[in-house]
């Protein structure tokens, strides 16, 4: 087993002092007072078995009396977006910064009734928010040294579990049943089981617990499990994605498990591969044997 080599930070107090507030990147704010819309609304309650209507009423949002409580509000927001609640402290004092020298354009106090609904308005809690968390979410990841800190767990420890989606039996696979997601992947665990070059294999479990991390699209940390593993008959193992339709992460998964992969080889004894297969190409090239998937890998 393979330590992770990306992790959320506990703090991000050092960065968050260090964070130059006059780079960010934002249009100058418009020094308006909040709007009639903004400041109030209304609400409808229904039955959520029966949609009948149960309440309607008109609320008034309170106003902010002081810049400290927009302050503290956007920090919190800032917080809460960058899943470190605990930065509050660290990102208050920065946040009033930003509105008193880089959000307007020039330097301005917050105190004053103009001002206080100036930086209330949905505008700058827009502006504010997203231009702090587009300055953080990078920071919140860290890379890690990888390290072997374990011999691992074998597939055959896995508890069992349920399962009412396709299944089959094969020989090559240390369950009973393959588990399979979709008709898909219950193809390629078929190709797999009569590939001849394939020693065994098994389509990985949620029950099983292997996950690699990556960061999306949005540097926020996540976490995605591998659809199969095959072992070949030349010792060689293969880590497998089968795919049909492709989100705005897949890439960012590829990566990780490309990653992955090449920590393993380096830090150990066995040869590791990554090898995606999307759907359309599979049924285009109609494998026999799992060296003729390997070309899918040197297409790309």
């Amino acid at each position: 087993v393979l330590s992770p080599i990306l992790a959320r930070k506990k703090t991000l107090a050092e960065e968050i002092a260090g964070l130059d507030v006059g780079a960010m990147t934002c249009s100058p704010l418009p020094r308006k007072e909040g709007d009639a819309a903004a400041q109030a609304f209304h609400y409808e309650g229904y039955d959520i078995i029966s949609l009948e209507k149960l309440i309607e009423r008109d609320y008034t949002i309170p106003q902010a009396q002081t810049s400290q409580e927009v302050v503290s509000y956007y920090a919190k927001r800032i917080a809460q977006d960058v899943k470190l609640p605990s930065q509050f402290a660290a990102l208050a004092p920065k946040v009033r910064e930003f509105l008193e020298t880089r959000a307007f354009g020039e330097p301005v106090s917050l105190e004053g009734a103009a001002m206080i609904k100036a930086i209330s308005s949905n505008v700058a809690q827009y502006v504010t928010v997203k231009a702090f968390v587009g300055a953080l979410r990078g920071l919140v990841v860290e890379e890690l040294t990888p390290q072997v800190i374990h011999a691992g767990r074998k597939l055959s420890a896995t508890p069992p579990f349920p399962y009412s989606r396709p299944t089959f039996a094969a020989s090559k696979t240390v369950f009973n049943l393959v588990t399979c997601d979709n008709e898909f992947e219950k193809r390629f665990a078929h190709f797999l089981q009569d590939a001849p070059d394939v020693a065994a294999f098994a389509k990985l479990p949620s029950q099983f617990g292997f996950t690699i991390e990556y960061t999306n699209a949005a540097s926020n940390l996540r976490y995605y499990e591998p659809d199969f593993v095959a072992m070949l008959a030349d010792g060689s193992h293969h880590l497998v994605e089968t795919k049909g339709r492709e989100d705005v992460d897949v890439a960012h998964k590829d990566r990780a498990a490309q990653i992955w992969c090449e920590n393993a080889t380096m830090l150990t004894d066995t040869t590791w591969q990554y090898l995606k297969v999307p759907q359309g190409e599979f049924a285009k090239l109609q494998p026999t044997a799992f060296s003729d998937v390997l070309v899918l890998g040197q297409a790309r």
